[in-house]
């Protein structure tokens, strides 16, 4: 890891604000609700489809816009549907940007059902904007896959993006094409979130004939929280949100203080004292 590339791309304001926009994107689905900033109207909600054999159209996100900024985030898995998606891990050619390498098929699916729309929609905003993209576990992949077809097939040719607890989402070839196009990436993840060391680095065969590898895209930005619970507490994006804030908490207080109901409760972010019953 480049230390100083990392300081120069992370900004703990961006990551913060980010984080809760990412949140929003769960209330959004969960409860048909979305609070924005002060600044930031919604230019357009993403739906796509999740599932393998019979998918279904979820919500996932949304495309927001203020004086100088446009951000698009993805929620994580929340359904049967998303997880099925999530295991669907067998591997495809990444289909919007020639010999890229091969992409998780289930998070690629999902991106392939909302991309025309979603590519057509940026496409209406000023590209003299900061474009950000951002997401939490799926919602992270979902990010990183459109991320690079939006660098190679907008006129937004330097996004700017954030995931959260983010599986693996492609072989080798695609992070190196990544890593190469993308310049501005900043993967954060807790180093007790199970869910970044999914998929695992490689499936030798017979998992599938030549097997399957994986790998991150760069560049990693690492948290510690341990809270007891790997797949719920250690990866909720709001107990990022938390100690994310610890890093600028003058910004998050005045951020919260701005736009009641934005912000999230972080009640939940304490640790879990779990016992066999």
């Amino acid at each position: 890891m480049n230390v100083s590339s990392i300081k120069y791309i992370f900004n703990s304001e961006d990551a913060i604000l980010l984080s809760v926009m990412i949140h929003q994107s769960y209330q959004l689905f969960e409860k048909g609700t979305l609070n924005l900033p002060r600044g930031f109207n919604l230019r357009y909600i993403i739906r796509a489809l999740a599932g393998v054999e019979e998918p279904e159209a979820e919500v996932f996100g949304f495309v927001a816009e203020s004086q100088d900024q446009i951000i698009v985030v993805f929620r994580g898995t929340r359904t049967f549907k998303d997880n099925e998606s999530d295991q669907d891990l067998y591997q495809v050619p990444y289909p919007f940007v020639r010999n890229a390498g091969k992409t998780h098929r289930g998070f690629t699916c999902i991106y392939q059902s909302t991309r025309n729309e979603l590519i057509r929609e940026l496409n209406k905003l000023s590209t003299t904007k900061k474009l950000f993209v951002a997401g939490h576990s799926l919602g992270g992949a979902l990010a990183v896959l459109t991320a690079l077809d939006i660098a190679v097939n907008t006129a937004f040719k330097n996004p700017f993006v954030y995931t959260y607890g983010s599986p693996r989402v492609a072989d080798p070839d695609f992070a190196s094409r990544f890593n190469q196009t993308v310049k501005n990436s900043v993967r954060i993840f807790n180093i007790h979130d199970i869910i970044p060391t999914l998929p695992a680095q490689a499936y030798p065969p017979p998992f599938t004939k030549k097997g399957l590898t994986y790998r991150h895209v760069n560049m990693k930005y690492p948290l510690s929280f341990q809270l007891n619970s790997l797949p719920v507490r250690n990866h909720e994006i709001v107990c990022y949100f938390k100690n994310l804030s610890q890093k600028n908490p003058d910004f998050t207080k005045t951020l919260c203080a701005k736009n009641p109901g934005f912000c999230p409760d972080t009640g939940l972010c304490v640790p879990f004292k779990g016992i066999c019953s």
